[in-house]
């Protein structure tokens, strides 16, 4: 904690007390290549899956690998991930009358971690992710959580659900099991708006482990000072990247509830800055049950 120790140094000891209870492991996602059957990493901590020109089915990432993008390596016993279709009706505004019919569709592999890779990397310094088995992350690419609404009246829309045991546009799994049996398992149905810019090839990922301060709950003044002691700005303390745990780095304010710390950000620039999240409480977390996982996304 060289900023904590600067503090110190700089007979601030009030501040480095702050700074050093503000901090978070975060695992930073970064690229990998695969040449000749062995693992060769990269220098890129961001934007790893946007480097490659190879053809995925070409790519010689093992099945059970950490990877972004792609198609994933799911068990028999866990079926594709798919949103449902429905039909969303506008009440109000320039959009009023408008019937808008999105079909059921597949959802896209944003990232698979396979967790023994991760904790051999050593990244997950505080030891909060299990050792073992799969973490995959789905998105259904629609934009908004639509279906929030459903069944729900309100004055701006109306959204009628095709299939309500699929109603969400975004889902975690987490399975431990036998790796030999995963199989790279292409979608049955076509992706709802298109593929996510940056996931039309598969790229495979590592980790390392880097300190990040959240100072959201000092006082402007206390945040002040620390950025002018360590001459540095506050976006200094945390960056926007793919990263598992850590500081949530947003456009607008995290949209985070207490107890919650961030699982996964994934970065995307699709013509806007957008972030792709998934939150979860401390102790769902602890106890493994990353069915309550929160999904939000971050927009400009």
């Amino acid at each position: 904690m060289e900023y904590v120790e600067k503090l110190i140094a700089a007979g601030r000891p009030d501040l480095a007390a702050q700074l050093k209870a503000a901090w978070k492991n975060a695992v930073l996602i970064s690229a990998k290549e695969y040449l000749s059957g062995e693992v060769q990493a990269t220098d890129s901590a961001i934007r790893y899956f946007r480097c490659t020109e190879k053809d995925p089915a070409q790519s010689g990432i093992p099945v059970g690998a950490s990877k972004t993008g792609g198609y994933p390596d799911l068990p028999p016993e866990i079926p594709y991930p798919e949103m449902s279709g429905f039909t969303r009706t506008f009440l109000q505004g320039y959009m009023e009358g408008k019937v808008e019919v999105i079909p059921e569709s597949s959802m896209q592999l944003l990232a698979q971690i396979n967790l023994r890779e991760l904790a051999e990397s050593g990244a997950d310094i505080e030891n909060r992710l299990p050792k073992t088995g799969m973490l995959y992350f789905f998105y259904g690419h629609y934009g908004c959580d639509v279906f929030r609404s459903a069944g729900k009246p309100n004055n701006f829309d109306e959204v009628q659900v095709d299939t309500p045991e699929k109603a969400q546009i975004a889902k975690v799994i987490y399975w431990d099991g036998d790796l030999t049996t995963l199989r790279r398992t292409a979608p049955r149905l076509p992706y709802c708006c298109g593929i996510i810019p940056g996931l039309e090839q598969e790229r495979a990922i590592g980790f390392r482990a880097a300190d990040e301060y959240d100072l959201h709950g000092l006082s402007c003044f206390e945040r002040e000072d620390i950025c002018d002691i360590l001459e540095i700005d506050e976006y200094e303390l945390s960056v926007r990247a793919d990263k598992l745990l850590g500081v949530p780095k947003t456009v607008n304010p995290p949209y985070m509830f207490r107890d919650e710390i961030s699982l996964i950000q994934m970065v995307a620039d699709e013509g806007s800055v957008v972030s792709y999240f998934w939150a979860i409480d401390e102790q769902a977390l602890a106890g493994q049950d990353f069915s309550a996982a929160r999904f939000w996304e971050d927009c400009d």
